[in-house]
């Protein structure tokens, strides 16, 4: 199974398209459609954002969780795709029903009973199986140029769900919310069945499964230790904030498009294009960077070009031109958020290597895990400080005083972000990490 035909190859990258899209709709849109204001809301602007907070709280505690039951799993099909097999449905099925709310045009409380189900609901489908299908890479080739063909391949795929995102809201004005729905229930069943019918996986044997370590009772504690590896703390506090700035920048661009520059949901695509563009230019410059001076400088880099770049909000409509203007701060945007798409991961993976000479295991799993419960939950912070700056100095809708609030938190976010990580302890020398005394 190490050389697989590329017809394997994109049967299994293909379900990064559905990853990619599932969550930028969730993040961008759902908000918009739940709460579009204070005076048409279809659930209280509080409520939802406390709903998605915890919902975010319940994906981090789902994901070493997923990780942990796939890799205990026993069947003739092996361990991962079980879960896919079981999971690609619902987590379709569930990303459809979210756009279709019970009392669509106005405030009830069936709407909210509706979104706060199927928010968690959303989120425990999507860690089981999404952390099986990421887990399931190295199992498929023990070549190591393959995974890296495959890895490339997965980023491809990634890039083809943001351009799909990308539509979404001229489809929403043609179609309705149903259609959002039905593209991201769509694409992940399109996404994920070739990984299902392609990919042959080891049947997992009761010696396999003997290997795994303790019990599920166990889980949290094995998390506690990652704690005890100072690189992992510093890693770990500043992605958290700059995933909490990130995602304040995606979700306010619909509420920006309206409410600043008076325009429809169909031209938020006209936000993204520029977004997109120097994000894919940025991607090959942010990776002939870190090979060339290493991962530590280049990401210190683009955590202040975060920061500088994501409030720059604020200055758009001093002097005419606000809607170039805006496109020219997300494409200025779209330069960082290249390397934190590219840098993380890697160093993660150097915090991992770490903690291999600390314990004398390679614990790949349960550092995703605790990343993914920091992560999520600041994703969900950012929901209730967005909802609550963006009606700054107005009543029942969102003000341009308060997006600009809002992207100056973004701003604020990052830079707390690159005040941690500058106590980032690994360094690179010779094409090896080490690290640094304190």
């Amino acid at each position: 199974m190490n050389q697989l035909s590329m017809t394997r190859k994109i049967s299994y990258a293909m379900g990064g398209m559905a990853l990619n899209l599932a969550n930028l709709a969730i993040s961008q849109w759902l908000l918009k459609l739940y709460v579009p204001s204070r005076t048409a809301a279809l659930v209280p602007p509080l409520l939802f954002s406390t709903f998605f907070l915890i919902g975010r709280a319940v994906d981090g505690i789902t994901e070493p969780i997923a990780g942990y039951l796939s890799d205990h799993f026993r069947s003739r099909r092996g361990r991962r795709i079980p879960f896919i097999m079981i999971f690609t449905l619902p987590a379709a099925t569930i990303s459809f029903l979210l756009w279709i709310p019970p009392y669509p045009g106005q405030m009830h409380w069936l709407n909210a009973l509706w979104v706060f189900a199927l928010i968690q609901l959303f989120f425990i489908c999507w860690s089981l199986l999404a952390n099986p299908y990421l887990a399931l890479l190295p199992e498929i080739t023990s070549d190591l140029k393959e995974r890296v063909n495959i890895s490339t391949l997965q980023a491809l795929f990634i890039m083809i769900g943001t351009f799909v995102f990308a539509a979404t809201g001229p489809l929403k004005d043609g179609v309705g919310w149903i259609g959002i729905g039905l593209l991201v229930g769509g694409v992940t069943v399109i996404s994920f069945v070739p990984t299902i019918l392609a990919i042959r996986e080891k049947p997992s044997t009761d010696r396999q499964v003997a290997a795994g370590e303790g019990s599920p009772a166990n889980i949290f504690r094995w998390a506690g230790t990652t704690f005890q590896n100072r690189a992992f703390r510093y890693l770990l506090a500043a992605t958290s904030l700059m995933w909490f700035s990130l995602n304040i920048v995606i979700l306010i661009v619909p509420f920006w498009v309206q409410y600043s520059l008076g325009m429809g949901d169909k031209d938020v695509v006209l936000m993204m294009i520029p977004f997109l563009g120097t994000n894919i230019l940025a991607f090959f410059l942010f990776n002939a960077l870190s090979g060339k001076f290493g991962k530590y400088p280049v990401f210190i880099i683009t955590l202040a070009c975060a920061a500088v770049t994501m409030p720059l909000f604020t200055l758009v409509g001093i002097v005419p031109g606000a809607f170039l203007q805006s496109q020219m701060v997300m494409a200025l945007i779209g330069i960082p958020v290249a390397g934190i798409m590219i840098l993380p991961p890697a160093l993660l993976s150097d915090v991992i290597d770490h903690d291999e000479t600390l314990t004398g295991r390679r614990r790949e799993g349960i550092y995703v895990g605790v990343q993914a419960i920091f992560q999520k939950i600041s994703i969900g912070l950012s929901i209730v400080v967005s909802t609550a700056l963006m009606y700054f100095g107005g009543t029942n809708l969102p003000t341009v005083t308060g997006l600009k609030l809002v992207s100056v938190c973004a701003g604020a976010g990052s830079l707390l972000a690159l005040a941690v990580f500058l106590r980032y302890p690994i360094r690179e020398r010779d094409g090896k990490a080490y690290l640094l005394e304190r």
